[in-house]
């Protein structure tokens, strides 16, 4: 029997979308340069990422959080004082579009558990998603 080739959650709008609000500009396209220039995307099936919706990001983030990460995606931050209560800073910006930001990570993580409990790869790679540095409340980790 063959073995899956691990799956890259990916995608031209997603790559777009991380590169416009990293810390580090650009950073989801040079990851993804390296991967082509390694020949890797030979190697591995392209799965483009969903959007997680408001539903899926409560599962895992209080409504106090959501609120706040839609009001400063939406204003700016401004130096909130509940900006860096919930993980929110200088590594991770409160930026305009964050919470679009978040939803397409989020999205790209729950297409990558999906691959994997459906048994379509025994790998599931989604690079963004581990700069994610939210918190789930105020006091504790997601």
């Amino acid at each position: 029997m063959e073995a899956l080739p691990p799956v890259y959650v990916c995608g031209a709008e997603y790559l777009a979308l991380c590169d416009s609000l990293c810390k580090v500009p650009k950073r989801a396209s040079m990851v993804h340069s390296l991967i082509k220039a390694y020949s890797l995307l030979d190697h591995m099936r392209l799965v483009k990422p969903k959007v997680a919706s408001l539903e899926e990001m409560a599962s895992f983030h209080t409504d106090a959080y959501l609120q706040h990460l839609q009001k400063v995606s939406e204003e700016g931050d401004d130096d909130h004082p509940e900006s860096v209560e919930y993980g929110l800073g200088y590594d991770c910006p409160a930026t305009e579009g964050v919470f679009d930001y978040a939803a397409a990570v989020g999205g790209a993580t729950i297409t990558a558990a999906q691959c994997l409990m459906d048994g379509k790869c025994k790998v599931a790679i989604n690079w963004p998603g581990g700069w994610h540095h939210a918190k789930k409340t105020v006091t504790g980790l997601c």
